[in-house]
């Protein structure tokens, strides 16, 4: 099954500075799905040709072509590749090299701002009672604190598919805290919080999701690059939720925001098709394609997005991310710092206080 673990794919014969460059950037041009969508949000460069050419002359001015040595231990080129690749400004985009030399791309600002609203231990101190964590500290729940105690919280921190054993089973927990729902009768909704979540596993997140869902969905299509043509894709794979295991399927709120990322968006596309679930909180990153893992001529490493991922209806949220409908867009904390300093999370309010009016209408 397609998930975000890394796919290798076959080495080549080493060569200089300016032929890894341009390698790299025709792997990019031939392989990543979204390079366009990625690039018409680029406010540096009108088009990817534009980015080669800009960092090909940068690496020139600094290793001229035939000049011996001068970059013995490849800083420059690294440094010239992280940055060419990061004008995508695409979160499964990295780059290795050997020695412990990294580039992953940057959050922006907005996601920084979004990321500073969510602070789980302000939620586990003023906000819930009866509370538990479990699953190696991926899963926090609980019940609110009245007036609000007829509705339970489960804060889910990734979806990622552990290879420590301490952790390997950690998703398998999901079912016995459900089972803590349903032992409160009281209990009449639920808010789902995957703020922050850096995304993970696709099956992981489809199994959690599975709990919550009443009804079997096809929600999603995810089509893999196949050559080296813009369109050139294959046959989509169709992903589906269905009803598993122990279930909660009263009214949920669903909150995410920006920092919402990759498997994350995947679950939040899966819940989006059960109709007892509302989408609330803020926008997603805009992450979808799983990561594939590819060697570079000169023995580096570099991770891209190499599938289109869209929802049944064709549409692709690549570099936009899944926004909640308008009535249900609740920001964080517009005032810089006042949530710290109440110790309130204003986001969290919001959605509690529309919970309520689903219960009492």
């Amino acid at each position: 099954m397609l998930s975000a673990c890394d796919i290798f794919l076959g080495p080549e014969s080493d060569i200089g500075p300016q032929a890894v460059l341009k390698n790299l950037w025709d792997d990019f041009n031939e392989i990543h799905a979204n390079i366009d969508i990625r690039m018409s949000n680029n406010r540096n460069f009108a088009s990817w040709d534009d980015v080669y050419k800009n960092y090909r002359d940068d690496l020139f001015k600094i290793i001229p072509e035939g000049s011996p040595g001068g970059d013995r231990d490849g800083k420059y080129l690294f440094d010239i590749c992280g940055d060419m690749i990061g004008e995508l400004a695409d979160p499964h985009v990295s780059l290795f090299a050997p020695g412990g030399n990294f580039f992953w791309s940057k959050a922006d600002e907005s996601q920084k701002i979004e990321e500073s609203w969510f602070i789980l231990s302000l939620i586990q101190e003023k906000y819930l009672i009866d509370k538990g964590i479990n699953g190696g500290g991926y899963f926090t729940y609980g019940r609110f604190i009245e007036p609000n105690d007829n509705i339970g919280y489960i804060c889910i921190a990734s979806f990622v598919d552990s290879d420590r054993p301490d952790k390997q089973d950690w998703a398998l927990e999901i079912d016995g805290i459900i089972g803590f729902f349903q032992s409160h009768n009281d209990i009449k909704a639920l808010v789902i919080d995957i703020r922050n979540n850096s995304g993970g596993s696709g099956p992981v997140a489809e199994y959690i999701a599975s709990r919550f869902a009443s009804v079997q969905k096809n929600y999603m299509k995810a089509s893999a690059k196949n050559g080296p043509g813009r369109n050139d894709f294959s046959a989509p794979m169709t992903f589906r939720v269905k009803p598993e295991g122990t279930r909660f399927t009263k009214r949920i709120a669903l909150l995410t925001n920006k920092a919402t990322v990759s498997a994350a968006e995947w679950f939040t596309m899966a819940l989006k098709t059960q109709s007892h679930v509302t989408h609330v909180g803020t926008t997603t990153c805009g992450a979808f394609s799983p990561k594939t893992s590819r060697p570079m001529i000169n023995g580096w490493y570099y991770t891209i997005s190499a599938f289109r991922v869209t929802d049944m209806n064709g549409k692709c949220f690549e570099g936009t991310g899944i926004s909640p409908e308008p009535e249900y867009i609740f920001r964080g904390d517009p005032g810089g710092g006042t949530a710290l300093i109440d110790r309130r999370d204003t986001q969290l309010d919001k959605v509690l206080a529309e919970i309520e009016k689903w219960l009492n209408p």
